[in-house]
This record gives structure tokens, C-alpha cells and sequence, in this order.
């Protein structure tokens, strides 16, 4: 395809280039793997978050490089111990979720472009539009919850399914929250979603019937930054209604900066779901690349569930 046909991404790859010239490929990789359907995807995207705003997107280019470089290093070190480096949940919500600056110069921007950068989580997106999304739209309450909102990513893919979707959120970073605001605002569908400030695990929502629990919950990419996974997943089953559906996903031997909790396969995240009551409907895992002997690589296991 043209420049002509894709200008916000031909944008884009020049302003990759420029900032890290050994990351370029990223955009042949993605059109190579996946064709028109991710240049139809991230076209959208890109024009839509940036606008013809040069400025606010080699910032956010900026953020990814240097998310990625330190997701790099780390798992580099990862490799070599099998293990990922100390560090409570206190310590990580510091450096990390409550930190104003971290969140929105790194953090934030480098979660949202690597949803189209790194081609497994591509074919998650791929994945939850094909298995999950179909079930929010066939339903008569389009309510969802996502907990752990990160960058709003996968709350704007609900609420840009049907204009009937409504959303809310459960994250105990307010600049996570203020991040995912500006990013839905975007796209058009802010007023459709609300945010809160909330710990599910130390201050679990109030759900006094079934009626008050959510027909859909999201939760991607949190297990992993937990010292205690499986009672968050309790906290979610507690909150999905009976007969509800949800699509919670996480990583297996991927290291980075508020990664805590270490995944080895994706049965070990099974195993977890069930014990916290859910039903496992369906699941798929995706690898980073291809690993050389025994190394540890990159992956990304979804779950349906019930």
C-alpha cells in the first residue's frame, strides 16, 4: 500500500525512524504479518489519537522507545535467572502507577502502541474481537467493567462496537484513569465510560444482588503485577454476574519494570481461574518470537470465561 493510503502511518514510521532507527521494521513487520487489517487498524488509530498533532506523537514514540528498551533489558536478565527481579506490589505502585510523570510520558504511551507493535498482541486484539466482542454485541446489557484500565486500550475496543455499550473501570491509578479519559475522548465514546479509583482486592466493590454485578468483565495484562493473583481473581468472579462472560488475560515469562508475579505456562493461569470458581470457555496463547533452545520468550495467554 502508499504512503497515500495510510499517511498517519507513514508519519509515524518516519518519526520511528528517527527516534530509534533499529526499531523501524516494527510497521513492515506488521503489514507483512497481517496485512490490511492491521494497517486498517492502526491507521485508525494513529489519526484518530494524534490528529496531525507531529509533536504529541514522536512524545509518545519517545515513551514506547524507552518502555520497550527497558522491557528489553530486563528480560534479558530474565534469561539468565529465570526470575524476576524483587520487588513488592507497594514499591512498584510508587515507581510506577502513581507516578504522574512515569504514567504519561512512558508508561501509558508504551502500553498503547505496543497493542500494534508487537505483533502477539496484535493477534490477542485479534483474538478478543473474534471470541469476546461478538458476545458483548448479541447480549441485551452491553454493561462491561475492565479492572486495571492501563492505557483504556480494550475499554475504547468495547465501546467502539455498538453505540449502546456502556463502560466503567476499577484501577488504582488515577493518572491511569485520567490517561484512558483523554484517550476515549478521542474516539468519541467518553461519555459512555467512568472511571473509579479502587483496590478490588483490599476494597472490593459493593454487589449486594446479582442484578448489581456486571454481564461482562475485562482484565488484561494485571496478574502479573499482583503478589497475590488469585484473590484479585476472586474479587472478579465476585464481581461478574452468574452467566456472565469474561476475558482476562496476562503474560508468561515476560519481565518488566512492576512485573512481580511469574507465569510459566499458561496452565498455571488455568488452574488459577478455576480454583477462583470461574469456568474456562476458551483460551489462546501468543508467542513474542520464536525461542532460540530453551530460552524464555515473551507470551500472552486470554481466557473465556464463566
Amino acid at each position: 500500500m502508499t504512503d497515500t493510503a495510510f499517511p498517519a502511518i507513514a508519519r509515524f514510521e518516519a518519526a520511528l525512524a528517527r527516534a530509534a532507527p533499529f526499531m523501524a521494521g516494527a510497521v513492515h513487520k506488521g503489514r507483512a504479518r497481517f496485512g490490511r487489517e492491521w494497517e486498517d487498524a492502526f491507521e485508525e488509530f494513529l489519526s484518530r489519537f494524534f490528529a496531525d498533532d507531529a509533536a504529541a506523537m514522536e512524545l509518545a514514540i519517545k515513551g514506547y522507545v524507552g518502555f520497550s528498551l527497558e522491557m528489553a533489558k530486563l528480560q534479558k536478565r530474565f534469561e539468565k535467572e529465570r526470575v524476576y527481579a524483587a520487588k513488592t506490589h507497594a514499591e512498584a505502585a510508587a515507581q510506577v502507577y502513581h507516578n504522574e510523570e512515569y504514567v504519561n510520558s512512558l508508561y501509558a504511551p508504551g502500553i498503547l502502541l505496543s497493542h500494534y507493535l508487537w505483533l502477539h498482541y496484535f493477534n490477542q486484539l485479534r483474538w478478543f474481537h473474534r471470541r469476546f466482542a461478538p458476545l458483548v454485541l448479541e447480549a441485551a446489557d452491553r454493561r462491561f467493567c475492565e479492572v486495571g484500565v492501563g492505557s483504556g486500550f480494550y475499554s475504547r475496543q468495547l465501546l467502539s462496537v455498538a453505540p449502546d455499550v456502556r463502560g466503567h473501570a476499577f484501577d488504582i491509578s488515577a493518572h491511569a484513569l485520567d490517561y484512558t479519559g483523554r484517550h476515549l475522548e478521542r474516539f468519541g465514546v467518553r461519555e459512555r465510560w467512568t472511571g473509579t479509583r479502587r483496590d478490588v482486592i483490599a476494597d472490593p466493590p459493593p454487589i449486594e444482588s446479582p442484578d448489581e454485578a456486571w454481564p461482562f468483565i475485562v482484565s488484561a495484562d494485571v496478574l502479573e503485577h499482583l503478589e497475590d493473583p488469585p484473590a484479585f481473581l476472586r474479587s472478579l468472579r465476585r464481581m461478574l454476574r452468574p452467566g456472565g462472560t469474561g476475558f482476562i488475560a496476562t503474560v508468561i515469562t515476560s519481565a518488566n519494570t512492576d512485573h512481580i508475579y511469574l507465569y510459566n505456562s499458561w496452565e498455571e493461569i488455568r488452574d488459577q481461574l478455576v480454583d477462583a470458581g470461574f469456568r474456562v470457555l476458551d483460551h489462546q496463547e501468543d508467542i513474542a518470537y520464536e525461542p532460540r533452545a530453551d530460552e524464555p520468550v515473551p507470551r500472552l495467554a486470554a481466557f473465556l470465561v464463566t
